[in-house]
């Protein structure tokens, strides 16, 4: 014979998983970071400045766009989720 459920049994109660806001944070800045450093290797070299300067300005600046872009994601993300 099956027990009912009751609607206060704790073994029934739903469960909201939430994505990870570091997760998204660190794989945006990243990946930023590769795409400006790939970038500024493939384009010739500015006048006054060296390969080694661009990579790291480009590499920064890309990070800080797509970290800014995955924080983004993340919200809509978490708030799809909640539906």
């Amino acid at each position: 014979m099956a027990s009912a459920q009751t609607p206060d049994d704790p073994s029934r109660t739903p469960v909201h998983r939430r994505p990870q806001l570091s997760r998204f944070l660190v794989a945006g800045a990243v990946l930023g970071l590769v795409v400006g450093v790939v970038i500024s290797l493939t384009r010739p070299d500015a006048p006054g400045s060296t390969a080694g300067q661009q990579a790291i300005l480009l590499g920064a600046t890309g990070a800080i766009f797509c970290g800014l872009l995955a924080a983004i994601v993340y919200l809509v993300v978490d708030r799809s989720g909640r539906r």
